[in-house]
């Protein structure tokens, strides 16, 4: 598959999502996961406001409201479980959103799959199974919130794809990224204590999150993925866990047993063969 200059930036921004899970996990090793969360978000909506005009009709408004209740949910979610499991693990697991999107879909707009995403979904589970099972590393508490964050992130895609075919998308996005900060910073106050220290690692991922991986990103993935077909689109985003697991090898020192580098294998490949179901 050659690629051309959009698809290059959108690989770009793929592996900058892939970067930002043992970033992640190291700054929430120092610094409370929704403190963080808020300075993420807080950092994403300056750039996004200086960036965008906003069309503050009661429509966007509301879908963008929407959607931030799940971004924060799966953000949150996913933050938390990354002080328990493996930023590696974790990339593999919230990749299951590909499999949870199509089965919403079908639930809430009555969209059908094709046989690509059940073949990608059988093959998905059957790498869940072999990622966390004991001999791949076992089950636990981080794994599980990994989980329930794919699932918020998978009505999290559906939304946005239902609302931004009807409505101004640069506004939703705004008002989404705004409403994951907002809701961040009201469970930061009421339930965490911020004596921390910001130093430089915290910094840096708090930059690259914040900047890079979320206003940019959005940015990016808004002005050039209409220039590519949405298979080639899905095939380089469903590289993502893949940098996730590079990433954390060299930065974290992060390994997988046999058996769960064979199921984020079949995770992946399961990611690859549902995206083959979307129309160009």
């Amino acid at each position: 598959m050659k690629l051309n200059k959009a698809e290059i930036i959108l690989l770009f921004t793929t592996l900058i999502w892939g970067l930002t899970f043992p970033l992640i996990k190291g700054a929430v090793s120092k610094v409370p996961p929704f403190a963080f969360l808020s300075m993420r978000f807080f950092l994403a909506s300056l750039v996004l406001l200086f960036f965008t005009r906003l069309k503050l009709k009661r429509e966007n408004i509301i879908w963008g409201v929407l959607i931030g209740f799940f971004l924060f949910m799966g953000m949150a979610s996913q933050t938390i479980g990354l002080i328990f499991t493996k930023a590696s693990r974790s990339g593999f697991i919230t990749g299951f959103l590909v499999f949870i999107v199509p089965i919403l879909n079908y639930i809430i707009f009555r969209k059908k799959s094709s046989i690509f995403s059940l073949t990608g979904v059988l093959l998905a589970i059957t790498g869940l199974y072999l990622l966390l099972s004991p001999e791949g590393g076992g089950f636990n508490i981080g794994d599980l919130l990994t989980l329930l964050s794919a699932l918020f992130f998978a009505f999290q895609v559906i939304f946005i794809e239902h609302s931004t075919n009807r409505y101004e998308e640069n506004t939703i996005v705004t008002v989404q990224i705004f409403t994951t900060f907002l809701l961040s910073f009201i469970f930061s106050l009421t339930r965490e204590k911020w004596n921390f220290k910001i130093d430089t690692e915290i910094l840096i991922a708090v930059i690259i999150t914040g900047i890079f991986a979320t206003s940019i990103a959005f940015i990016l993935q808004g002005k050039f993925q209409r220039e590519t077909t949405a298979t080639r689109a899905g095939i380089i985003y469903s590289m993502e866990p893949v940098f996730a697991f590079l990433f954390s090898s060299l930065i974290l020192g992060e390994t997988l047993p046999e058996k769960g580098i064979m199921g984020g294998f079949l995770v992946f490949l399961g990611m690859l063969i549902s995206n083959f179901e979307k129309k160009d």
